[in-house]
């Protein structure tokens, strides 16, 4: 994860040193823009690309696919199931209650099987949410018990109970005993599923201590959390100590003090809502702030994000949890859907590295103060090589930065706006082992460089 932030006639250079600016006025030279910075001089042309993950659990192979989605159980209609699927996302999460499955001939158990059936023979993973009023050990257990019965080994993903820091009827030690058993009965059973966390709201510290003392996260699979992120303050801390809940720089430290468990971080929720003002923000903004922490997410250690909901369920769009869908309550269609569709494309069988080749950003007034968060992704399927870069602030002015990337073999194949789709052309030009990019546009919505033609090295 890499943020640079762009002041007059201040570059921040990224990585190792690995390529030769090209000096003014020899064959093959290019023109920068006034004003620009000057290039570094130190480097070495014939280094090999090294290409070194930032978040190993995303390096999975080439069909990998880090996004989900949430399924409430009232809107598993077979149209809502159909269109969810068309968005080319890698799992689904259903949350699903006790009272709802308390006896053992409920035709609750022949629905919940057909849809797991359904998403199973697309080769997608599912994630069982196993929700109830209280957690007592013996009868929790008890509860898992019955639903695993009933799906069989569809399921490998079980996720225990959810929001668990405000869960009402809910202490510590007795989702810590609730685990033990259900770990126990995997061992007789000699399954192989996985456990997974219930998920945090928000990163409160003082409950991951709790989780601690209890040795929890011991007794867990992967960890999970669910966010809803302030536009306000998304990729930039509070000022001062106060640490704010929903902050993306907040998760990430959050992950990297829990990294020594050696446990997979799910996002079980994401959400950003679109009621009325001041409870929700526009529908461009819910796709600029969705996509946005998705990849800030998945680059600071996350390695599964599941989105809130497919559809709003409130038509008075007053309530800020029931306005989070990708689809209006009429069934609109809001630009986030269309962003995230493009976003799980860019972001199947990719992980994000650290640069091994120089970049230096320059913005164009009106954009001088703005910061800019630059994401790197590689493809190795295809070799290649996705450059990721937004502003987070969100502005009505045309905005525009300059790039410079010093690598010869990198060639330029397209540039993607999540939201307006590939551009007709690439403002670049090259010269030698220098790549330009001039009068580049810069928005809130995240775009993408496309560049291939360089193999990783050892």
């Amino acid at each position: 994860m890499k943020r640079l932030w762009m002041q007059p006639l201040l570059v921040m250079v990224i990585g190792m040193v690995l390529a030769l600016p090209v000096p003014g006025g020899d064959e093959g030279s290019i023109e920068l823009p006034p004003d620009f910075p000057p290039l570094r001089q130190t480097v070495e042309a014939a280094a090999p690309a090294t290409l070194t993950p930032t978040n190993p659990y995303l390096v999975q192979g080439p069909d990998y696919q880090p996004l989900g989605l949430n399924l409430q159980s009232e809107l598993l209609s077979p149209e809502l199931l159909a269109e969810s699927q068309e968005l080319g996302f890698g799992a689904f999460r259903l949350v699903i209650r006790e009272a709802d499955f308390s006896e053992e001939n409920s035709p609750n158990f022949f629905k919940l099987r057909n849809v797991i059936e359904h998403i199973a023979e697309r080769g997608q993973e599912i994630l069982l949410t196993l929700e109830s009023s209280q957690i007592s050990p013996n009868l929790y257990s008890a509860y898992f018990i019955r639903i695993y019965n009933a799906v069989g080994n569809k399921v490998h993903l079980y996720q225990l109970a959810d929001n668990i820091n405000q869960h009402l009827g809910l202490s510590t030690a007795n989702y810590s005993e609730a685990l033990s058993l259900i770990r126990s009965f995997r061992d007789a059973q000699k399954a192989d599923f996985k456990l997974v966390l219930g998920g945090i709201r928000g990163i409160d510290h003082a409950f991951i201590s709790e989780l601690r003392d209890k040795r929890v996260f011991e007794r867990v699979d992967a960890l999970a959390f669910n966010l809803y992120p302030d536009p306000d303050h998304m990729e930039l801390p509070y000022p001062g100590r106060e640490v704010a809940g929903m902050s993306l720089s907040s998760a990430v430290w959050a992950f990297r003090e829990l990294a020594a468990y050696g446990k997979p971080v799910f996002i079980t929720a994401l959400g950003v809502s679109t009621a009325v003002s001041p409870l929700g923000v526009s529908q461009l903004d819910q796709a600029s702030m969705l996509s946005r922490a998705t990849l800030y997410l998945l680059n600071g250690g996350a390695c599964r994000i599941f989105l809130h909901s497919l559809q709003d369920s409130d038509a008075a769009l007053v309530n800020p949890q029931k306005n989070m869908g990708l689809l209006s309550y009429d069934g609109g269609v809001k630009p986030a859907y269309y962003a995230m569709q493009r976003l799980a494309s860019v972001l199947r069988g990719a992980y994000f590295f650290e640069p091994y080749f120089i970049f230096q950003m320059s913005n164009e007034f009106p954009a001088q103060g703005d910061p800019v968060f630059v994401h790197l992704l590689c493809r190795p399927s295809d070799r290649t090589v996705l450059f990721a870069y937004w502003t987070s602030k969100m502005n009505v002015l045309d905005r525009f930065t300059n790039l410079v990337v010093y690598r010869p073999q990198l060639q330029v194949q397209s540039m993607v706006n999540l939201i307006s789709g590939e551009s007709d052309a690439v403002p670049c030009r090259r010269a030698q082992n220098v790549l330009l990019f001039h009068y580049l546009p810069l928005s809130h919505i995240p775009t993408f460089i496309v560049m291939t033609g360089e193999e990783a090295g050892e």
